[in-house]
């Protein structure tokens, strides 16, 4: 993982702690996927995909997130839900990080972003 995703990924913690929501794992990895971010709040346990792109960059980091991409989210946070089960609603979230590394900002951040069930 680049530094700069590291960043990102702590902005995104730092970002989601402001708004109440408590950090309950960051990289949680199976064999074949990972999970940037696992917050809850209240009753709602979000899995966060986190996404850097530079201002310079005209990348769309959303389109990065296709369904091969998804699919491995599901299957970690499957992976997780297996040993912490949950105890209310469960989301996809993803968070779009711009900048640079000593100015980062939330570009977007789309709360349910996918369903398994659509997938």
């Amino acid at each position: 993982m680049s530094e700069i995703s590291k960043e990102a990924e702590s902005f995104v913690c730092r970002w989601l702690e402001e708004r109440g929501w408590n950090i309950e794992a960051r990289n949680f990895r199976t064999r074949r996927s990972e999970i940037d971010i696992v917050a809850k709040k209240e009753d709602v346990l979000s899995f966060v995909e986190v996404k850097f792109a530079s201002d310079n960059s005209a990348t769309i980091a959303l389109g990065k997130i296709d369904s091969e991409k998804q699919a491995r989210i599901v299957h970690a946070a499957s992976a997780y839900l297996s040993k912490r089960p949950p105890s209310g609603q469960i989301r996809f979230d993803v968070a779009i990080v711009r900048g640079s590394p000593m100015n980062l900002r939330m570009d977007t951040y789309l709360e349910d972003a996918f369903r398994p069930d659509l997938m």
